[in-house]
């Protein structure tokens, strides 16, 4: 690339590429640079000489153009470059007379080449940055517009089913309607419905009955309905001109002479034409998107059973993400206490919340009492009840360790939801997926509810709860939010989400002594192997350890070291990835050195040795099938709103997003009828959010690493003129918490605040397994669609789980309970209004 202290003269340099090899370069050379010093024409002409050498570099830009790359032959040698990048390479080729090392640099320096356009972006901030006054205070910043960027939008639990296939197949028919004959086409066919394309609207509803003609087909088929064929209208559709609508056969005497006719029709054109593939597609990003969601969500579901009339929390689905509220809500015998925080009086109240989103934010601390751990728990809208207990509460729990604020969401569910249907045409002849067994069936019976609870404690919010006022002669008023203990306490039961299994290798079984030295600790430790892989193992020792996560132990294995002289098993350093409750149990992942490690060397070579001996370490459930029915229960019903980070090359956006049941007050404000009712990310966006600060966490994080938080504060105004106005801040835009305290309450007084508690966490690889049904079905005919779609899910990076805790800041921050009231009737107005259908 031309130096920079050349560029000046790059006016010079492009006049002379193609006179690099001519009579003429000299003459012509001197004419241009005759007014600049002897020093500077010696540079440029070195810099000319430079780029007309011949070159015979590879180029691939696979990955790092903003395009499709394709492989491209030149004097033998293969290239993959796109479409721009070959228009380039070959107008250079004739400019410098073949293929030479400026030409090289040209090619990966194009327009849409990532590195180029970061460095833009790059630049364009800095001279912005340049550009403002400064002693800018927080307040008076304006945030640096964003182009309007709609999204695509998924919807978690929504699978199509179809019977039959559809295929793309235009006809003649003609629509028989009123005693009149109205000439159309078909869109697509299938043996149970057809899609009807007509120039005009005509005035029918769903479940109107129509006959169809067949006049295409009957010019080459004998088939003998003269009096049509029954269809009854499922749907209606504008589209530009044209006016679309969706049919379905109904049955007639004819049913199984016809239905057999379109059969074998379209089984023998299937090849010829194609096949619609989108409900199936639809399906299969559907699949793709939860499995990278569910795993990583920090909400726990837990699943409650109605028996007698009574509310009975019988399990939860726990990731490694939410299995600390999971641990929270265990008390000293490690028996899960949400018979208490779930009672009937709270959920009857939850019930009767005249809002489609059933949510209040759940405050608790737990109380230690002779050996015996006591909860205490109250909702906002109890505490609203009684200022006095209010401020008690809130300033006394957050005093306590065991302080936490949660966000808490009441759905509906039914065990008809816990099967899912299939998703391709039974024409394939695919075998069915296995139902419910016996035994998972009676116990999902009686689940009619699903309470969320999601950990939404901020780091400082302790902080600023500790100065509501409390009066310790007042705290017997905490004895109606304490729960007793049950004389039975019903049990329930922690399910782990089953998906793809990301361990880089097999861990097997075997239990061999250990003994630990830890890092300040001279005595040592015995214990022994749960299990084992090359590079880590799990270990139970005899005696509680006090070591912690990060730190890094000495590990002997002498009955190892009996089995092989050509390994040292003594000293060998392990990381603690993960500690149990119980303290006995430890994850360890060998610490590398500068050398290799002797214990990833020793057991590499044991498994390659052994592995038919060896069993694998894989936990059978209890209830075989359970984990997948209270999946497609719990994704049927929660009301989530998932942001999903692709990675693009170096680059990282947010062009994905992901509702469950209903939509989240954020959707909707995203939504405006300004952007034809498409979601507008822009607002989220500003000051390049997506690069600047979630890539940047992205890219330092592991799978497995926690949840990175942000905090999103939306001040909405409304103008007669142009619809809502949003104001987007997140909270490391803010100087301090002061600052933060004082946007929150100018906001909620002038108008409505929405915040949110964004959660970002690290993806791994898409579960391909899960998803092999649709993949491999899109494959049989459009191989380039399932490549593009696979392609898609390879790409996500991250994934970003937005709750809304409007609710909780205000009274974070000290507004009164009138003040939260007021400001909590203008959002539902708000919100009640966005939802009603745009006249």
């Amino acid at each position: 690339m031309t130096a920079t202290d050349l560029q000046e003269h790059i006016g010079v340099i492009d006049r002379m590429k193609s006179l690099l090899n001519s009579a003429d370069f000299d003459q012509v050379f001197s004419l241009l640079t005759s007014d600049l010093p002897k020093s500077k024409q010696f540079l440029l002409k070195m810099e000319l000489k430079r780029m007309a050498q011949p070159c015979n570099f590879f180029i691939d830009l696979r990955g790092h153009v903003d395009g499709e790359v394709k492989p491209y032959e030149y004097m033998g040698k293969t290239h993959y470059m796109d479409d721009n990048a070959i228009r380039v390479f070959e107008a250079g080729l004739k400019q410098y007379g073949g293929y030479t090392l400026g030409l090289y640099e040209e090619v990966l320096n194009t327009e849409n080449n990532f590195r180029v356009m970061h460095r833009k972006q790059t630049e364009e901030r800095v001279r912005n940055a340049l550009q403002q006054a400064p002693g800018s205070t927080d307040s008076a910043v304006e945030p640096a517009a964003a182009p309007t960027q709609s999204a695509k939008l998924i919807r978690f639990g929504n699978y199509t089913s179809r019977r039959d296939e559809r295929m793309h197949f235009s006809i003649d028919v003609e629509l028989e309607f009123n005693q009149q004959r109205i000439k159309a086409s078909t869109s697509d066919l299938s043996v149970s419905g057809c899609k009807l394309k007509l120039n005009s609207a005509l005035p029918l509803t769903t479940d109107s009955v129509i006959k169809l003609h067949f006049t295409g087909l009957e010019q080459e088929f004998m088939l003998g309905l003269a009096q049509g064929v029954s269809y009854a209208v499922v749907d209606t559709e504008q589209q530009a001109n044209a006016f679309y609508l969706r049919l379905k056969r109904l049955p007639d005497e004819n049913e199984t002479q016809f239905a057999d006719f379109l059969q074998r029709f379209i089984t023998g054109n299937k090849r010829r034409y194609k096949v619609n593939l989108d409900s199936v597609s639809q399906s299969l990003l559907s699949k793709g998107y939860e499995q990278f969601y569910l795993p990583r969500s920090a909400s726990l579901p837990v699943f409650i059973a109605v028996k007698d009339n009574r509310p009975i929390p019988v399990c939860a689905l726990t990731t490694d993400y939410n299995k600390s509220v999971w641990q929270y809500f265990l008390d000293e015998q490690h028996q899960a206490m949400f018979i208490n925080i779930c009672h009937t009086k709270r959920l009857k109240a939850l019930l009767q919340q005249n809002t489609p989103d059933k949510s209040t934010i759940l405050y608790c601390f737990t109380h230690a009492v002779k050996g015996k751990l006591f909860f205490y728990s109250a909702t906002r809208e109890e505490l609203a009840l009684n200022e006095q207990a209010r401020q008690l509460f809130l300033g006394f729990g957050a005093s306590k360790a065991s302080w936490r604020v949660f966000h808490l969401n009441l759905q509906r569910t039914s065990p008809v939801t816990a099967e899912m249907p299939s998703t391709v045409p039974q024409a394939d002849n695919s075998k069915p997926a296995a139902g419910l067994t016996p035994l998972v069936k009676h116990f999902i019976q009686d689940l009619r509810y699903i309470v969320s609870l999601t950990d939404i404690t901020a780091t400082e919010s302790a902080f600023w709860y500790q100065n509501y006022p409390v009066d310790q002669q007042q705290l017997k008023l905490l004895a109606v939010f304490g729960h007793k203990k049950l004389a039975q306490q019903p049990q329930c039961e922690a399910v782990a989400v089953q998906y793809v299994n990301l361990r880089s290798e097999s861990r097997y079984l075997y239990k061999t002594s250990v003994t630990i030295t830890g890092p300040e600790q001279q005595s040592e430790l015995n214990g022994h192997s749960r299990d084992f892989s090359s590079k880590g193992m799990q270990l139970e020792t005899t005696l509680p350890v006090r070591f912690n996560k990060g730190d890094v132990v000495l590990l002997n294995l002498p009955d190892m070291q009996k089995i092989s002289n050509k390994y040292s098993l003594s000293g060998l350093p392990y990381e603690i990835m993960a500690v149990s409750k119980s303290r006995t149990i430890m994850n360890l992942r060998a610490a590398e050195g500068t050398e290799p490690h002797p214990g990833r060397l020793f057991f590499q070579q044991l498994i390659q040795n052994n592995r038919a001996k060896l069993t694998p370490a894989e936990e059978s459930p209890k209830y075989p099938g359970l984990s997948v029915a209270l999946r497609n229960m719990y994704l049927s019903a929660q009301n989530h709103f998932v942001l999903f980070v692709h990675r693009k090359g170096i680059r990282y956006e947010i062009n994905t997003l992901a509702q469950g049941n209903a939509a989240i007050s954020l959707q909707l404000l995203l939504t405006q009828p300004k952007h034809d009712n498409k979601i507008a990310l822009s607002p989220l966006l500003q000051n390049n959010a997506a690069s600047l600060h979630f890539a940047q966490q992205l890219k330092h994080m592991k799978r497995l690493d926690n949840a990175r938080v942000f905090e999103l504060f939306v001040q909405v105004k409304e103008d007669n003129n142009q619809g809502l106005q949003l104001t987007c801040r997140y909270d490391y835009e803010f100087g301090n918490e002061q600052h933060k305290q004082q946007f929150v309450l100018n906001a909620s007084s002038s108008g409505s605040l929405f915040c949110y508690r964004l959660l970002l966490s690290r993806t791994g690889r898409p579960d391909i397994d899960f998803i092999a049904t649709e993949l491999n079905y899109i494959s049989a005919y459009a191989i380039h669609k399932a490549k593009k779609l696979e392609e898609e899910l390879w790409s996500v990076a991250g994934v970003i789980d937005a709750i809304d805790i409007s609710a909780e800041v205000l009274w974070r921050y000290g507004a009164s309970a009138e003040h939260s009231e007021q400001h909590e009737q203008r959002r539902l107005a708000l919100l009640a209004k966005l939802q009603q259908p745009v006249t």
